[in-house]
């Protein structure tokens, strides 16, 4: 995955899971493990279709819905499949017999989140490649488990899961018609993030 997509994601991460719609270039280059220059150059393509304003001593994230679109857009999860087998398993037990420290991510991720989404077949997570052919071989059928690059910084915002950013993105690549429901759930769940972020700067600033 390029650096690019640790940028974006640090950024909506900040956004949406930590309620915070300014901060700086140089914060992001040490979070990222990466140049400033590179932050740069993603703050200013930001700021060229007004996603942010750049101010003294960093930028404003103004329309963090337009940022998220925009990493939607030019996210290449394909480029970012490592792997991919047919396992009979369930679901559940495919989850379940991952390598400590995966990520899941797609179906998998939003419904370890929110658990009444709609039953899914496949399941996409971001693991070690090697540790998960051991569990699960190569196999010359369909296939209904895919794994991902996974990189440090993910591991580091992952806490409580795969962020929500990251889930919108990677869900909005499929462009299934199952993808399509569980996007509606998350937009609305973004959307309420960013309400109550609003209304506790309101009471901060009055504050």
């Amino acid at each position: 995955m390029r650096k690019t997509n640790w940028i974006l994601r640090e950024i909506l991460h900040r956004v949406y899971e930590r309620g915070e719609n300014f901060m700086s270039q140089k914060s992001l280059a040490q979070a990222c493990g990466c140049s400033l220059d590179a932050v740069n150059r993603v703050v200013t393509r930001l700021a060229q279709f007004g996603g942010v304003e750049k101010r003294p001593f960093g930028f404003k994230v103004l329309r963090p819905k337009k940022v998220l679109l925009y990493w939607a857009a030019t996210r290449n999860l394909q480029a970012d499949t490592l792997y991919q087998t047919y396992t009979p398993e369930p679901v559940e037990e495919i989850e379940r017999m991952l390598p400590a420290g995966s990520v899941l991510t797609c179906y998998a991720g939003c419904r370890r989140r929110f658990p009444d989404l709609p039953p899914h077949t496949r399941v996409h997570a971001y693991a070690e490649v090697e540790r998960v052919r051991r569990v699960f071989p190569p196999k010359e059928l369909e296939p209904n488990l895919f794994i991902l690059r996974l990189d440090p910084h993910l591991q580091r915002v992952s806490g409580d899961g795969c962020p929500l950013a990251q889930l919108y993105v990677d869900l909005w690549q499929l462009g299934e018609p199952l993808a399509e429901r569980y996007l509606s759930r998350l937009e609305e769940v973004l959307e309420r993030r960013l309400v109550e972020s609003f209304k506790k700067l309101i009471l901060t600033t009055k504050g």
